[in-house]
């Protein structure tokens, strides 16, 4: 007799493309077909859908589904979830990201589901924010965890945090974040195409600094912003090109309007597989203002290319001395000096390996 396969329902509070997505799109994509099933839950449409689909993953979206707290909105999207839970009946629920975790962790209950998981992508109440909103979404946080079976967190940091939250521990897995091995352009193949989309100098001179990131305020993007200006003060020929899109697109591009940075910063916008242009960059820099794990550091870490990032969440964990430096958050004066360090005195780079089927078969085991 054929053995029913269990149903995995990812759910995930936004469509873009950031960790968050990267993490879902590879464990629904590599799921072993012969033993499980998935379905994916989305708020709104966006590249995340679009490449699931692609994959032949199917795929729901639930437009009212958002980041933002917004009481009818919010009423509305768990509403919908309880419908589609109660349609659906899957074996798991996996839920990824604040808002889809809290909303999806107390339908699931609801419904029943026999095995509910959170992933946790960087604890929240770590975002820059006031002590009140931070107390606010810590308890918020531990409600949802407690709501869950299992608990999956990314880096070893926001493991320590998990085990001070009452009764969490005992539920929780550090299962670190991983990447498949990489297909990366040459350094003159790389820069080449990224030039060709804008008149960016590539000669040998031109020194390119580099950033794949969501524009999202935790990403730090003002601080790189203000570093980059700092470097120019005495070298002209510094380029900084940032790959990703995202809600701080406007800010950043006023930024660069206001600074007169319009020939040395490149907002290039989303590219798909942005990690095959790593080599193009002589340094790779990364001013977070909070993490969970970053794939973009793991692939840069890959790729060989050194680093300079922020002592932020799990980041420390992949930059080492053999990688790259760290300095303090929020601090541009830092960042300037890190990556003048590494243009003058270049590391001895190794280049290490992740590997994703490790992630997988942790994460299948939870299943």
């Amino acid at each position: 007799m054929k053995k029913e396969k269990k149903k995995i329902l990812y759910i995930i509070t936004k469509s873009n493309w950031g960790g968050a997505q990267r993490y879902v799109y590879d464990l629904a994509i590599n799921l072993p077909e012969d033993k499980f099933e998935p379905l994916v839950i989305v708020g709104g449409e966006g590249v995340l859908m679009r490449k699931l689909s692609e994959k032949r993953v199917p795929v729901i979206s639930i437009k009212s589904l958002g980041r933002d707290v917004h009481i009818l909105r919010d009423f509305r999207a768990f509403r919908e979830l309880l419908n589609i839970l109660k349609k659906e009946r899957p074996d798991v629920v996996h839920l990824n990201s604040g808002k889809a975790s809290g909303l999806g962790a107390l339908a699931a209950r609801l419904r029943g589901v026999p095995c509910v998981i959170q992933t946790v992508h960087g604890w929240s109440f770590n975002e820059e924010r006031s002590f009140l909103w931070r107390s606010l979404v810590w308890i918020a946080s531990w409600v949802t965890a407690l709501l869950a079976h299992k608990i999956i967190v990314v880096s070893r940091h926001d493991f320590e945090q998990a085990k001070k939250m009452p009764f969490v521990q005992r539920n929780s897995s550090c299962i670190l974040n991983a990447i498949s091995e990489q297909n990366l352009l040459a350094r003159g193949d790389a820069r080449n195409k990224i030039s060709n989309t804008r008149d960016i100098p590539k000669g040998e001179s031109a020194i390119w600094i580099g950033t794949i990131a969501e524009l999202h305020k935790n990403k730090g993007l003002k601080y790189g912003m203000q570093a980059i200006k700092s470097l120019l003060e005495t070298n002209s020929h510094i380029y900084w090109i940032v790959i990703g899109e995202g809600e701080d697109r406007r800010s950043l591009e006023e930024s660069v309007r206001k600074d007169r940075l319009k020939k040395h910063v490149f907002l290039l916008g989303h590219k798909d597989d942005a990690a095959q242009y790593l080599k193009a960059f002589d340094v790779f820099m990364l001013p977070s203002t909070k993490e969970g794990l970053s794939y973009t550091l793991l692939e840069a870490r890959s790729a060989g290319i050194p680093i300079v990032s922020t002592n932020i969440g799990g980041t420390p964990e992949i930059v080492k001395d053999t990688s790259g430096l760290i300095v303090p958050a929020k601090d541009p004066e830092k960042l300037a000096e890190a990556i003048e360090m590494l243009l003058s005195n270049p590391i001895n780079l190794q280049s290490d390996k992740d590997d994703l089927k490790n992630m997988l078969e942790a994460t299948i085991s939870l299943y």
